[in-house]
């Protein structure tokens, strides 16, 4: 799934989680995917300062979920991850047996995944986080790999706590 889909997939509830923490906790790269999108859009800089932070997260939002932006998409998605959701990450990654810095990053992803690496990390990912958190992890580790991992599709396709836009 391409993260354009995936946000359009996500609950209102977790867009405006995301969008909320990109807006508040990482300001720079909001003001650049902001502009960046309303530059593509023929949009000036002076559109979005007449708008509330609401309305800008809003418009951000929407544009997310088209196909055109996918990348920034994918960018807001991984920066929410990697700098809002490190424990959730780790729990995973630790669980799971794979390698990381500590932070969630991992440099050598592992050709196979068992199901009982993918059941266990998925479990302890659940302790503290939402079903709908976890799925979208998921769905962003297995673009990493051409066709990602079969087990991880199982997992999405089987558990039903693991499903978008169920808050």
């Amino acid at each position: 799934m391409k993260s354009h889909q995936l946000v359009s997939s996500i609950s209102p509830e977790l867009k405006q989680d995301i969008i909320l923490y990109v807006q508040t906790e990482t300001k720079e790269a909001f003001r650049t995917a902001l502009f960046q999108i309303g530059a593509q859009r023929k949009l000036r800089p002076q559109y979005f300062q007449n708008k509330s932070r609401a309305e800008q997260g809003a418009w951000l939002t929407k544009q997310l979920e088209l196909k055109t932006f996918d990348s920034v998409a994918e960018q807001i998605l991984q920066l929410w991850l990697l700098k809002a959701k490190v424990p959730m990450l780790t729990a995973f990654l630790d669980a799971a047996d794979i390698k990381h810095d500590g932070q969630g990053q991992v440099d050598d992803l592992p050709d196979e995944l068992t199901t009982e690496q993918i059941s266990k990390g998925v479990d302890a990912m659940l302790v503290d986080n939402k079903g709908e958190e976890v799925a979208l992890y998921l769905h962003l580790f297995q673009s990493q790999r051409p066709d990602g991992w079969p087990t991880i599709t199982e997992a999405l396709e089987s558990r039903p706590e693991l499903k978008l836009g169920a808050a």
